[in-house]
């Protein structure tokens, strides 16, 4: 079992030679060009639905919050 296992399996000699630099760039075209943009679009869609989900309990807390000492001040209230 041993025999049938090669670390580094020996190429064709008909085979093209590549340089080890371009053989670490990915390549550039029209189908990686629509993944990115697929992504994007998902993401920000993901951002704005998770946004929406939540935009009640956001204009709730915005409604309820407690001032800061500084509006305290700012209002005259002579409790702050």
């Amino acid at each position: 079992m041993a025999i049938n296992f090669r670390r580094f399996v020996r190429a064709h000699p008909d085979a093209q030679v590549i340089e080890a630099t371009d053989a670490r760039q990915g390549r550039w075209g029209r189908h990686m060009f629509w993944v990115l943009v697929a992504s994007t679009v998902l993401a920000v869609v993901a951002l704005f639905g998770s946004w929406a989900f939540r935009a009640g309990d956001l204009a709730q807390a915005d409604a309820t919050s407690t001032p800061t000492a500084a509006e305290v001040r700012a209002a005259g209230d002579p409790a702050g």
